[in-house]
């Protein structure tokens, strides 16, 4: 009983970590390949940028998604007046951490593509050049 709880504690903060794995590994791409190339394999549903819930996505300091491979949609489409499941707005959120900090994080009410339920979530944000890079995951 005491390994199912310690394996149940594990996976909780993996989910973190994975999630700072995966935007430190889409920074490190950014710099190596430039946007457009990254962006492209960012979008890519099967690749390497996404697992699971777990998914980069990216904006502009305009805050215009350029990648988001959970939902295609919504690149073109602007985060500054979005505003998550509970009326918060997201996207001013974004862009206060990035405009103070350069990175941080945010917690807000989104829907999980891979359950079809709106969940809270806790994404790590991270300003490289022009663009902000995103991974969040869900929590309890």
């Amino acid at each position: 009983m005491l390994a199912v709880a310690c394996s149940s504690l594990a996976a909780e903060g993996s989910s973190a970590e994975e999630a700072k794995d995966l935007l430190n590994r889409a920074v490190s791409y950014v710099e190596k390949e430039r946007p457009a190339k990254a962006f492209c394999a960012f979008n890519d549903p099967s690749g390497a940028f996404h697992k699971g819930p777990l998914y980069v996505f990216v904006i502009s300091m305009d805050a215009v998604y350029f990648a988001h491979s959970a939902a295609p949609t919504l690149v073109g489409t602007s985060l500054r007046d979005t505003r998550d499941a509970a009326g918060q707005p997201i996207g001013r959120a974004v862009m206060e951490v990035i405009g103070s900090q350069g990175e941080g994080s945010v917690d807000y009410m989104w829907l999980n593509y891979s359950t079809n339920k709106v969940e809270k979530k806790h994404s790590f944000v991270k300003r490289v050049g022009e663009f902000v890079l995103g991974v969040g995951y869900y929590t309890p």
